[in-house]
């Protein structure tokens, strides 16, 4: 649809007189005129109603006009923010994550956005999920990098990476050796576990997984000043994870891949967040394509 010709529409649904709709366009009234018949003949409807007395909005033409104002009020907000990003020479971004986002491409996003904007500073917090939602809401975050890909009311989300999922094992497992398992494996095996109530999604994930699979293998809960590594290094169990974190694990482990498994991970923020800075994180990362999404199974 020609948005010059959707403009003049407008300005005549909201004076509802071509004479005065043409004055304010800085127009004469015949071209005006047949800029409206164009539209309708594009559309193949009527969208005024013309006697000698008065002219009126067909349903047609009142359903347009709201529909223009709302694309127009868009474009407008659009074009605020393009500005403001253009301008933007520094600023601060207040991320919260999670230590599994972290490990996945946390980092590697964060550096190659400075590369394009070095001015914007972060200020990194890691929470757990709960907070992290709460600090959006409250506005005390302007980002969160969290596991999975839940959608909370009031946030929107976007993927950023699929991670491979696999299991931590000490190097004198049997699994040890190999180059990836399959989940069944695990049926005779400890999975270490944070607690439900720091990721319940998770959690319900992993048992779905056991159920498709028709496993039941034990489970250790992780205490909070336990460590998974240490865990697994010590024989408490297995510890499943995502593939950078091997980069941390201990000597005594093994990172072993799971076949067709991957961790989700996604970024949340407020939609009515004014921040000029996530506005130029969200518009770069996403234009770019920083984020980086499989298109297999996901746990």
């Amino acid at each position: 649809m020609d948005l010059a010709k959707l403009s003049a529409f407008t300005v005549v649904a909201e004076e509802l007189n071509f004479r005065k709709s043409a004055e304010r366009l800085g127009m004469s009234q015949p071209p005006l005129t047949r800029l409206i018949a164009s539209l309708e003949e594009d559309l193949g409807v009527s969208l005024f109603q013309r006697t000698t007395r008065k002219v009126s909005l067909t349903a047609a033409g009142l359903l347009l006009f709201n529909e223009a104002r709302s694309i127009f009020s868009k474009l407008e907000k659009i074009e605020a923010d393009v500005r403001a990003v253009s301008k933007i020479k520094r600023g601060t971004l207040e991320v919260g994550f999670s230590q599994t986002a972290f490990l996945a491409r946390l980092p590697k996003i964060i550096e190659e956005f400075k590369l394009r904007l070095p001015g914007v500073r972060f200020e990194l917090n890691q929470f757990p999920r709960a907070e992290l939602i709460r600090g959006l809401n409250a506005g005390k975050l302007d980002l969160a990098f969290h596991e999975g890909d839940s959608e909370f009311e009031g946030l929107s989300r976007s993927a950023v990476t699929d991670e491979i999922m696999g299991v931590l094992v000490p190097k004198t497992h049997v699994f040890a050796k190999r180059k990836e398992i399959e989940f069944r494996d695990l049926k005779n095996e400890t999975l270490i576990l944070h607690p439900r109530s720091e990721n319940s999604d998770h959690f319900a994930r992993i048992s779905q997984l056991c159920r498709t699979a028709k496993i039941e293998p034990k489970t250790y809960i992780k205490k909070p000043h336990e460590s998974c590594p240490i865990l697994v290094a010590t024989g408490k169990g297995l510890s499943l994870t995502i593939a950078p974190a091997r980069d941390l694990a201990f000597q005594e482990t093994r990172f072993i891949p799971i076949k067709s498994l991957f961790l989700p991970v996604s970024i949340y923020w407020k939609p009515e967040n004014t921040n000029p800075s996530l506005k130029s994180f969200l518009s770069t990362t996403l234009e770019n394509q920083l984020f980086k999404v499989q298109t297999v199974e996901c746990l």
